[in-house]
């Protein structure tokens, strides 16, 4: 009887560890307000290809798929937390001036196509393969090859 009992508490943990780390497809208007204003204003002409929700930790997160190849990771909040455009370049606005100056300056033959928020700051991929590291104010820290 013991063994049955263990097993079962098992099997319902199990359950219930298998849902909360649950990924689902979801229409973009269950998307968090946030994320979809985003997408309509840096990406009007795409279109939503596939949303996501997944519930990590009891966080959820959210990633969506774009018709022109990009791929955008949002927070609960519906704040970016990364974006690839794979294909194409970051739209204007999503860099602060400061970002978008310093890689004119120092590579003015490049354009930034992908940005990740990460532990006090931002990583920012050129399109010469290079990663560029800001701090939290969007200040220049490193390069990371």
């Amino acid at each position: 009887m013991k063994r049955k009992l263990i097993g079962l508490i098992a099997v319902i943990t199990g359950i219930f560890m298998v849902q909360a780390c649950e990924e689902r497809n979801i229409d973009f208007d269950k998307l968090p307000g946030a994320a979809q204003s985003f997408i309509m204003t840096y990406f009007p002409d795409a279109d939503v290809v596939r949303a996501e929700r997944d519930r990590d930790d009891g966080q959820k997160e959210y990633t969506v798929w774009l018709s022109d190849g990009t791929e955008i990771e949002f927070d609960e909040n519906g704040s970016w937390t990364s974006i690839d455009c794979n294909t194409t370049v970051l739209p204007d606005g999503i860099l602060p001036q400061k970002a978008t100056d310093y890689i004119a300056q120092n590579y003015p033959q490049e354009k930034a196509y992908k940005v990740e928020k990460i532990r006090g700051g931002y990583e920012v991929g050129i399109t010469n393969g290079l990663e560029l590291i800001f701090d939290s104010d969007w200040n220049f820290s490193r390069l990371d090859r």
